[in-house]
């Protein structure tokens, strides 16, 4: 926890953190976003294999003990919401995850921005996220020439690029487990196809994205599709993209799954990834599944506050741009 004098030695950055709060709900505001609360205690957290819920144990007024999960993001909440009839709704607040490191990038606890665009696939958020950072550089006066040229590039225009492979023949588990041997990576047999496609990703290709422009990559293979749809033009692939600045990942998008079963067979085989890594096995939401069932044509991206902060303030640890 930071003492008063340690936030006062950091106060240019908390204005400054101040005023791109301030800022983005502007940006929503007058597009008339609805801007929606989220529980942070959950029955039921998400199946995401490689996130970890903090786990709480509460008490009634008689003394029985519940077990509650802080969210580690408000998605599930959203889009019930958006099930019930909700359009363009945003949330920026809190959010938990287990097992992060504290500086850096990450702290475990941080804060989200996540907005939802009915009626619509993802190709509209991309415009939303060229949109904000350029309103933000601009009410910063930093960085607007570099905000003002964004990059859109496939995942597999940049594995040709800086691998020298076509992605297309290598979207089994079998055939990345050769490249990573090929590359002079150490895989292990049992390597889920995410993880041998990180490998790859992280030292290839993640440290060469955002230098020159924010760069935009779209289209993720189907098998890291998460709450994602297949893409209508290829179902090999995800209507997924991700946001990088400078090489840091900032956001997480997709144009939203809307098939309910499709929604409990990926959990299904997420838990299995969960118990393969030995890590707790949670039940799935049926709620949750009902929502997607009826949810809209709709899309949705999550984007880290804090991370924003630091590329503008230029902060290398996330503790500098935070209260704690």
């Amino acid at each position: 926890m930071h003492t008063f004098d340690q936030l006062a030695a950091h106060k240019n950055n908390l204005d400054l953190r101040w005023q791109i709060i301030k800022t983005i709900r502007e940006f929503f505001w007058v597009q008339e976003f609805c801007e929606v609360d989220a529980p942070s205690l959950m029955r039921l957290p998400g199946q995401e294999p490689y996130l970890s819920p903090m786990t709480l144990t509460i008490h009634d007024e008689n003394r029985k003990e519940y077990k509650r999960f802080l969210h580690t993001s408000p998605e599930f909440a959203m889009k019930k919401l958006l099930a019930a009839g909700y359009t363009n709704i945003f949330y920026l607040g809190k959010c938990f995850r287990d097992f992060e490191s504290f500086g850096g990038n990450h702290y475990p606890e941080f804060t989200m921005l996540e907005w939802y665009r009915t009626e619509t696939d993802y190709t509209n958020i991309m415009k939303d996220v060229e949109a904000l950072f350029l309103v933000l550089a601009k009410k910063i006066q930093k960085d607007i020439p570099y905000f003002s040229s964004w990059n859109r590039v496939s995942m597999k225009e940049l594995w040709q690029t800086h691998v020298g492979v076509n992605l297309d023949e290598h979207l089994t588990q079998d055939a990345l487990f050769q490249l990573c041997v090929t590359k002079g990576f150490s895989p292990l047999k049992q390597e889920s196809f995410e993880d041998l496609f990180y490998r790859i990703f992280l030292n290839y290709i993640e440290p060469e994205l955002g230098k020159d422009d924010p760069t935009i990559v779209y289209e993720y293979p189907a098998q890291m599709a998460a709450l994602a749809k297949l893409s209508d033009k290829d179902t090999r692939y995800a209507e997924r993209f991700e946001v990088y600045v400078h090489g840091i990942e900032i956001a997480n998008a997709f144009s939203e799954l809307t098939n309910g079963k499709e929604q409990y067979d990926r959990f299904k085989k997420e838990q299995k990834t969960r118990e393969k890594h030995k890590k707790p096995v949670y039940e799935i939401d049926s709620s949750f599944i009902d929502a997607v069932h009826n949810l809209p044509t709709c899309a949705g991206i999550a984007l880290g506050v804090d991370r924003v902060v630091q590329l503008f303030t230029g902060c290398k640890d996330i503790q500098n741009v935070i209260v704690s």
